[in-house]
């Protein structure tokens, strides 16, 4: 099992009116604790997988992001929840944001 992360900038660019990304600032500035969402293409012997999953930010790195993965994908129980994730601004598509309580 392999897998790659998608660039969320490029979806971005070839969809604009329908795949929206948070600011590249915003994106640009993680801090540890924050919860992203990346998009995965997982390989398997049965062929391609694409999820959408949570990441917990644990550091910042020169050019990224070390965090651990906030959830199990559907596809294959080889990547699991707690997995060590290296990530760069272009693959956030998605900052959780909590919903002010009412």
């Amino acid at each position: 099992m392999e897998y790659v992360l998608e660039d969320g900038e490029k979806l971005n660019r070839e969809y604009p009116d329908t795949f929206w990304i948070p600011p590249r600032d915003e994106r640009d500035n993680l801090l540890p604790g924050e919860l992203v969402k990346l998009i995965f293409r997982i390989s398997l012997i049965d062929g391609q997988h694409v999820e959408r999953m949570w990441v917990i930010v644990n550091e910042r790195l020169t050019d990224g992001y070390v965090g651990e993965l906030n959830n199990d994908p559907y596809c294959t129980t080889e990547l699991r929840c707690g997995a060590r994730v290296e990530f760069r601004p272009e693959h956030v598509i998605q900052i959780y944001e909590e919903l002010p309580k009412a």
